[in-house]
């Protein structure tokens, strides 16, 4: 498991290391993910908006006699509840988007690293068939003399 990012010194350049990918595409991400789906404000409004079973579904306005936009309020409440979780639900899935993102870059990274290392080896392989060759000798192709 990976250990928390060292902080950085935002006066320098700012360079992004695999490991601090790793952490926040692994670790960060993935507890922001679970920390929503558990949190009981983000199932209390999927129910409030009809989209889970919960505790709350409906806002207890009072009667329409004595309240008379009662019904305006609970029509304004559920809009607002279906809008919220459909923003929540929609951050939910780019972060999941970003994690898998990322995992992928770091995929993509890995193998480029060890394609540079095979590249690497190939050119010293190229340098040693290269200096073990024999030297090539004047082949006569030096301008001739024309008829």
């Amino acid at each position: 498991m990976t250990s928390a990012p060292e902080p950085v010194d935002l006066n320098h350049t700012l360079s992004v290391k695999h490991d601090d990918l790793e952490y926040f595409a692994n670790t960060q991400l993935k507890n922001f993910l679970h920390e929503l789906a558990a949190d009981p404000g983000y199932t209390s409004v999927l129910a409030f908006a009809g989209e889970g079973a919960g505790d709350y579904t409906g806002l207890l306005t009072g009667h329409g006699t004595e309240f008379p936009l009662a019904e305006n309020v609970k029509t304004n409440f559920k809009a607002l509840a279906t809008g919220l979780a459909g923003d929540l639900k929609t951050l939910g899935v780019q972060m999941t988007e970003a994690q898998l993102r990322i995992q992928l870059t770091l995929t993509i990274m890995d193998a480029a690293h060890e394609e540079a290392m095979t590249a690497a080896e190939m050119m010293q392989i190229l340098n040693k068939v290269g200096s073990a060759a024999p030297p090539k000798t004047g082949s006569g192709t030096g301008t001739g003399s024309g008829t």
